[in-house]
């Protein structure tokens, strides 16, 4: 029982380590995994870079206007038959207007309804396009939704699926990211020493003493 209580001391005391280390382990292993996955996928030609013209969609809530496209309603889609893995979707295009949201959505088998469950957002580059990073799994529609506005004008001048991936797409560098690692391992550590402290009073109160020692 003396061990049993030494144990539980010295993981006291090395919890909030312990914690920041699974996680950070966690965080590379993940990570790591993803980029092999992705040099699989590569290899295979499943993930090559590729430039996509409008045509190529499918047009909803929307026409032709000049060079460019004008909404319909607050829902302009392109559709895109994928049928395979994305890293990403680069838009480069521009509006008339305050845009609104840009989404793009994604499903995962045929016949399956777009959710909010399955939709990445927009993240705009230095030079003015939008970057949306995709999940690591199989994709049967894309579905780009440029703008959230009705009677808004589009010029989209580039669409590109499979950019090459920087380390972010392995690591979240983000301030999303920094905050989660400040967050979760400190969390985790407090509950597991609730824990701890919680089966340390239990035992305590049932050999009536307050230690395990007997």
């Amino acid at each position: 029982m003396k061990k049993i209580n030494v144990f539980f001391q010295k993981c006291c005391c090395h919890l909030l380590i312990l914690c920041y280390s699974v996680y950070i382990l966690f965080q590379l292993l993940s990570g790591l995994t993803g980029f092999v996955l992705d040099m699989g996928l590569k290899h295979q030609g499943k993930l090559d870079c590729k430039t996509l013209s409008v045509q190529e969609f499918e047009l909803v809530n929307m026409i032709q206007e000049g060079q460019g496209w004008r909404s319909q309603n607050a829902d302009p889609q392109l559709l895109y038959h994928l049928d395979g893995y994305a890293l990403n979707l680069k838009v480069k295009m521009k509006f008339d207007a305050t845009p609104g949201e840009l989404d793009l959505y994604y499903t995962e088998k045929p016949g399956e309804d777009f959710d909010k469950y399955r939709r990445v957002w927009a993240v705009q580059q230095e030079d003015g396009s939008y970057l949306y990073t995709l999940p690591r799994t199989k994709i049967d529609i894309l579905r780009l939704d440029p703008g959230s506005a009705e009677n808004l004008g589009i010029m989209i001048e580039e669409i590109t699926i499979n950019t090459p991936a920087g380390i972010d797409r392995y690591f979240d560098l983000s301030l999303n990211g920094l905050f989660c690692l400040l967050l979760y391992p400190a969390l985790a550590a407090a509950c597991l020493q609730y824990i701890i402290t919680l089966y340390t009073d239990v035992r305590a109160a049932h050999n009536g003493k307050g230690s395990f020692e007997q």
